[in-house]
């Protein structure tokens, strides 16, 4: 019977730490759902608490060991704490109420005995009990505290102690632990809502205690897979900084959560935004793990180290070390400036070193190349019979300051180089072409700093055509409409040397192809494309907007020609955007709100007058440059104005005149001679 009994205690105990894990790791932060395991596991630490009523008997037939009181002050502080930390108060039923009457009745009438143990043992078991309660004494392993009972009443469960300069103390019978006045809890939202807390935690409920440290607190539940990590939380009000601690409770490291903002200007940006960084005093290291801490390689992953020893940060999951090279030396300034400025900022770039290979990563656009310092050859990792041309000049997109071109790698001999084409990579963002002088060819830049998040990421590859002397996209309609974007802003009146033909010849020619159109909604990259190339066209409209009397045009200032703002790009981007939405009722896509149907929206630019415009300034393009013929036709039909036609008015006054026929009387007098065309000698055929 009593080895049932006992079975069935552990059983109890065994629910309690499988729900605690559940209250521990929570897969969200529901406070109602929480508290319901709370109440369940008060009612197992109940019943729990019942199977000790065999040490209740006056016989002493069953004797109670030092392992049975641990086991008792384990189950009464976890019904104690969890009864506190319930947000929600339930009502309990009286059938619930009466355990936990008859619970505490056994409390009381085996708690004589329990001080006999005590003070037998010298008051070891409470020490042993703190080692496995306190999170600060778990981590060191054992405690040597100093106890007493507080008053001499047999039936009084208060102890008091003290371990260094902390004050500690337990009611054995309610299961109240407290160090320095402070039971459990959770973290104050001073902590909670501090910058550092939230990017490595987030909104995770830690339940803690009191740690050694006066306003600090540590975890009361171990964490991650082997379960032997504690989290320290400290507050300074002075500075109002919050420092958080990692403590491993095998190997005694202790590790420091510093500010990603300390790396901010050293590093390059990937390194301070997509890691949490942790220092180790004792190696005097920085390990760069996963931002969050519930991570299930949080510990293990640690993407790179700095040892401020050697003075070198290497990577640390790789099969061979590499070491970062500084951003600010003269190597990698060289490099940068050279040929990688042309896709993306210095802050998101980095390079480090293997050997003879340099590995340089541009992290936003997630392309990589590989510079070989013997044969000064750098290839590309996506395009690996592709590298870096030290000749950028390709004879088109004059004026472009972005993109890299890629040449390919002789295989061979050299006749196999006319099979392969050449390659250029150009960055997604605003396209901004700014004039320095009226003589000098505009300026094209891509501006990337403006670009919602999930274009930073985006980049398109083009195809020299070498035989047909074009660039040709590798994505529709996506990649026409860029590279029409980019003819259409490196335009100049001359023709390119590549081509032959003009950015705007060729920009439209682009526009009108199949690659161009689509029978679905554009995505928003599209779209944002459309929106550019919409507003290479001047805003134009009638002043006053009600009358017809004037035209007003507003041309891009310090931007392309003049000439080169074609009225027409408003209106194809216009008619794109018309023919992709055709069938949107098939789609689920909703634009109705962004910028590009802002602009067909607004009353800057007045299609009927641009359609106006266009077909007063037709003969001025060339033919190549103009809209097609059915959208020619389209603008016809809306621009064709009728002959004057007087409108008469009945009036007393008005007179009635015949009417007048110009050639009425030519013949009148009859003196008409017809002859045969074969009598006249005017004519040569005649003769």
């Amino acid at each position: 019977m009593t080895n049932l009994v006992i079975k069935c205690r552990n059983v109890g105990e065994k629910w309690i730490q499988l729900i605690m894990e559940s209250i521990k790791n929570p897969s969200s932060p529901d406070f109602d759902k929480m508290d319901v395991l709370r109440d369940k596991i008060v009612i197992i630490g109940v019943v729990c608490l019942l199977t000790f009523s065999m040490y209740t008997d006056d016989s002493n037939s069953i004797a109670l060991s030092n392992q049975n009181v641990i086991s008792l002050l384990a189950i009464v502080t976890t019904i104690h704490d969890n009864m506190i930390l319930s947000k929600k108060k339930t009502n309990m039923s009286i059938f619930i109420r009466n355990l936990m009457r008859s619970s505490e009745r056994i409390l009381v009438s085996i708690h004589p005995k329990m001080s006999e143990l005590l003070e037998k043992s010298s008051y070891a078991i409470l020490n042993e009990f703190c080692a496995l309660y306190w999170a600060v004494i778990r981590n060191k392993g054992i405690m040597n505290g100093k106890w007493k009972k507080r008053n001499a009443d047999m039936y009084d469960g208060w102890h008091d102690g003290e371990y260094e300069s902390n004050k500690i103390s337990i009611d054995c019978l309610k299961g109240l632990f407290s160090v320095n006045n402070m039971t459990v809890g959770f973290l104050p939202d001073r902590i909670t809502s501090d910058k550092l807390f939230v990017r490595v935690f987030g909104h995770h409920i830690f339940e803690v205690q009191a740690a050694e440290l006066e306003d600090s607190y540590i975890t009361k539940h171990e964490y991650h897979v082997d379960g032997n990590v504690h989290y320290e939380f400290r507050h300074d009000y002075r500075s109002g900084g919050l420092t958080v601690y990692e403590r491993h409770v095998k190997t005694n490291d202790k590790f420091e959560l510093v500010l990603s903002s300390c790396f901010e200007n050293e590093l390059p940006e990937i390194f301070a935004s997509n890691y949490s960084h942790w220092w180790n005093e004792n190696t005097k290291t920085v390990e760069f793990r996963p931002i969050h801490f519930q991570d299930a390689k949080f510990l293990n992953d640690t993407h790179c180290i700095i040892a401020l020893k050697k003075g070198f940060i290497r990577t640390n999951n790789t099969e061979y070390r590499q070491y970062l090279i500084n951003r600010s030396s003269p190597f990698f300034q060289y490099l940068f400036r050279r040929y990688f400025i042309r896709l993306d900022d210095e802050p998101h770039a980095y390079m480090s070193k293997e050997n003879d290979i340099i590995h340089i990563h541009l992290t936003r656009l997630g392309i990589a190349f590989k510079y070989n310092t013997q044969t000064n050859i750098i290839t590309s990792r996506e395009y690996s019979d592709m590298y870096i041309d030290e000749n950028q000049w390709f004879g088109t997109l004059t004026g472009l300051k972005s993109g890299l071109l890629l040449s390919p790698i002789a295989i061979g001999n050299d006749r196999n180089r006319h099979y392969l084409c050449r390659k250029l990579i150009v960055p997604f963002g605003q396209v901004q072409a700014k004039r320095k002088s009226d003589n000098n060819h505009q300026i094209v830049t891509i501006e990337r700093k403006s670009l919602p998040a999930p274009f930073l990421h985006q980049y398109l590859v083009f195809i020299l055509n070498d035989r047909l002397r074009i660039l040709q996209p590798t994505e529709s309609p996506t990649g026409w409409l860029y590279l029409a974007l980019l003819h259409a802003t490196t335009s100049h009146p001359l023709p390119d040397q590549y081509t032959g033909m003009t950015g705007m010849e060729r920009a439209f020619q682009l526009l009108k192809s199949i690659g161009s159109w689509s029978d679905q909604p554009f995505d928003a990259v599209a779209r944002n494309i459309l929106l550019q190339i919409a507003t290479i066209s001047p805003k134009v409209n009638y002043y006053p907007e009600h009358l017809r009397c004037m035209e007003s045009i507003t041309w891009n200032s310090d931007s392309l020609p003049h000439s080169l703002e074609h009225f027409g790009y408003y209106l194809i981007a216009n008619k794109l955007v018309e023919a992709s939405e055709e069938l949107n009722f098939m789609h689920s896509t909703s634009t109705s709100n962004d910028e590009l149907h802002k602009i067909f929206e607004n009353k800057n630019y007045n299609e009927n007058l641009l359609a106006k415009l266009y077909w007063d300034y037709r003969d001025s393009y060339n033919p190549t440059a103009r809209l097609s013929a059915q959208m020619e036709s389209e603008i016809w039909r809306k621009s064709e104005t009728k002959s004057y036609q007087p409108v008469w008015q009945s009036c007393p006054l008005a007179a009635n005149y015949s009417s007048l026929s110009l050639t009425g009387s030519l013949y009148a007098s009859g003196d008409l001679n017809l002859k045969d065309s074969t009598q006249l000698q005017c004519f040569p055929l005649s003769r």
